[in-house]
Formats: structure tokens, C-alpha cells, sequence
């Protein structure tokens, strides 16, 4: 039996594993080799690392744990979850049965690019989900915001953090005459009609079609509609909350779910996504899975 099997081998996963493998425990990292930021060349905000290449990142995380020898890594996806406190259950895709005493979900999420054409070939490169990961690198250029949900008002106001040239698409949904008149006087344009398209050279994005016509744009920032990369969580019962663009996990100050001994951490366990937060995130998932285990040993008097 595993300690610890933690689910996904992305920034979360392996953050967790660096310090249950510095407690020296028993862990296994099971991941299928598809971190949500692979469509992206850079990798921007991380600590002493900005603008590195993702792929490149986790590279070196994992070549760093290999001096854990408690620590095993495994290309393998897991498929089905049950169990309790001390005592859970992971099936792989290969059918093999493991166990663990806790168990820490950080597969994060998928984006759904498939709602516009042309969306897919762009993610990551021209069209963009976080001004926070992208927008210094396309500041001052012809940007577009592509509204979802929240205060249209207050979006504009913020994406003109990142440039003055800044278009909203309402795509079809309503917007009140006088959020239009507070829009004009910001010189915020906003297109209202519905999108067709994003065409685009290789992925760079050349104009935003609309029912109305076509804009041309440099970039365009979009929140995609995401999904939990797996429902591992879900057999186990763990409660989620609905976020701005999908569910995530509900964790306490803990990262641990509402599930007894099951941890969350990383995209899958809150609103916003970056990969400093994924990381701190991940370590406390490690450092208190870690002290659950000896708080549970030490009752039990071992």
C-alpha cells in the first residue's frame, strides 16, 4: 500500500510529491502526460523561471525527484476510484487494482476548444485565457475579449490594464443601452453580434468574424469552457463548486476535500489558474497529507 498516490504529474502533482518525498513516504505520481499548458511556448509569472518553456519546467521537477527514492513516477491513468480513509482504491486503465492511505487529485482541468472554429488551432498562442500568463507579451496591441460572465463595465477597465485598442465581443448576448454609452465614452469598442470564427495564419490570429463582419485583432482573450480532466474525485463524493468558466473542487485551508483523506490541489481545486498558485497549492496538498498520516499513525500508537 502507497501513502499517498497522487493523481496527475503536472505542477500540482509533482510540488506535492517533492515534499512527501522530502518526509520520505511511500508516493506514487500517476499522470498521462498532457499538462493543461502544452499548447502554450512560454510559460510567464512563476518565480525565477519567467518565460521558460512548460514542458521544460516539469522536465527538470521530475528529474529533481528522482534522488526521492520513496517517490515513484508512472506514465499510467487512472480510471476508477473507491474507498475511505486509509484504506482507497485506484483501477488503472491496465486493470491493475492500488492502494493508498490518502489520495491527492491534481489532474486539473481541459479547456473545450471546439465551440468556434478556428479557436482550437490559436489556444494558447493568439487566442488567450489569462492576461495574467499572456497579456504583457501582447500589450499595447489590437485586443479582444471575448464576455462571459461578470460586470462588462469592470472588464473593460481591466483588460485596458493591458492596451488602449480593446474590443468586446458580446457574441449574441444582450448589453444594456447604457453599459453601450459607458463603453463609448472608455473608447472600448464592443462588436455585439454573434461569432462565426477566428481566422488565422498558423495559429496567429488575423480577425474575429462575426454575424456583422469581421474585426481584425492581434490576440484575443477567451475563458474557455473547462471540464475536471478526470471524475476520480467524483466517485469518491467530493463536493465541487461551480466556477466563472466550470466546477472545481471544494478544499479547506488544508487543500483536503470534503472526503475524509482525499486532497485537491492545482486547477482542479480553484477558480483561477496559474502555475504559482498550482504549486503552493500542491505543497500544502503534500505537507498536510503528510502530517493527517503521522497524526493517524500516532492515534493508532504506532
Amino acid at each position: 500500500m502507497y501513502d499517498v498516490i497522487i493523481i496527475g504529474g503536472g505542477f500540482a502533482g509533482l510540488a506535492a510529491a517533492t515534499q512527501l518525498g522530502r518526509a520520505r513516504r511511500k508516493v506514487l505520481v500517476l499522470d498521462t502526460g498532457k499538462p493543461r499548458n502544452r499548447f502554450a511556448e512560454h510559460s510567464h509569472g512563476f518565480l525565477s523561471r519567467d518565460g521558460a518553456v512548460p514542458g521544460e519546467l516539469l522536465a527538470e521537477a521530475r528529474r529533481q525527484l528522482e534522488i526521492y527514492g520513496t517517490v515513484e513516477l508512472r506514465n499510467a491513468e487512472a480510471i476508477a476510484a473507491s474507498g475511505a480513509l486509509d484504506g482507497f482504491s485506484i483501477e488503472l486503465a491496465s486493470h491493475q487494482q492500488l492502494a493508498a492511505r490518502r489520495l491527492i487529485i491534481a489532474h486539473g482541468v481541459t479547456d473545450d476548444t471546439s465551440g468556434i472554429p478556428g479557436m482550437a488551432e490559436c489556444w494558447g498562442k493568439t487566442v488567450l485565457h489569462c492576461p495574467y500568463c499572456h497579456g504583457f507579451e501582447v500589450a499595447d496591441r489590437r485586443l479582444g475579449l471575448m464576455l462571459r460572465d461578470g460586470d462588462i463595465l469592470d472588464r473593460a477597465r481591466f483588460f485596458q490594464e493591458w492596451t488602449s485598442d480593446l474590443t468586446l465581443f458580446a457574441n449574441g448576448g444582450p448589453v444594456d443601452p447604457i453599459v453601450r454609452a459607458a463603453l463609448a465614452d472608455m473608447r472600448v469598442k464592443l462588436v455585439e453580434a454573434a461569432l462565426v470564427r477566428f481566422d488565422h495564419r498558423d495559429g496567429v490570429l488575423q480577425s474575429v468574424v462575426t454575424t456583422a463582419g469581421s474585426t481584425p485583432l492581434d490576440a484575443i482573450f477567451v475563458h474557455a469552457p473547462i471540464q475536471l480532466a478526470s471524475n476520480l474525485g467524483l466517485q469518491l463524493g467530493c463536493e465541487t463548486k461551480a466556477g466563472m468558466a466550470g466546477d472545481f473542487f471544494l478544499v479547506d485551508h488544508l487543500q483536503q476535500t470534503s472526503i475524509p483523506g482525499v486532497y485537491a490541489a492545482g486547477d482542479a481545486a480553484r477558480p483561477m489558474h496559474n502555475i504559482s498558485f498550482a504549486v503552493a497549492d500542491g505543497a500544502g496538498a503534500g505537507v498536510f497529507a503528510h502530517q493527517s498520516l503521522v497524526a493517524t499513525s500516532a492515534a493508532r500508537g504506532k
